[in-house]
């Protein structure tokens, strides 16, 4: 499988360890109406992933303290959806 959002081959696990260190900025977080949600796109098509972060919460320093354990859960989302796409596949060498 390939990244999301470059060109870098690899497993399922090696990829997200990839996402989360080289590509941060690729999920944002927003509050609407005292609520917190995450979001991150999916580069391949217009689905995004967008889901409410600690809904019976409200502690004001939550993203600060699990900033990168919601980024783990987005990218986790986003893998799973990528790997819907034929694009996401590494390409194999075929052998000769």
């Amino acid at each position: 499988m390939t990244c999301p959002f470059c060109d870098r081959p690899g497993e399922r696990r090696e990829l997200h360890a990839h996402m989360l260190s080289d590509h941060p900025d690729r999920l944002i977080t927003r509050e609407e109406a005292g609520r917190i949600f995450m979001e991150v796109n999916c580069p391949a098509c217009s689905e995004g992933i967008s889901k409410e972060v600690n809904p019976r919460g409200r502690d004001p320093l939550f993203l600060d303290k699990f900033a990168d354990e919601i980024r783990m859960v987005g990218f986790d989302l986003l893998l799973y959806h990528w790997e819907t796409h034929a694009g996401a596949a590494a390409e194999q060498p075929t052998e000769g």
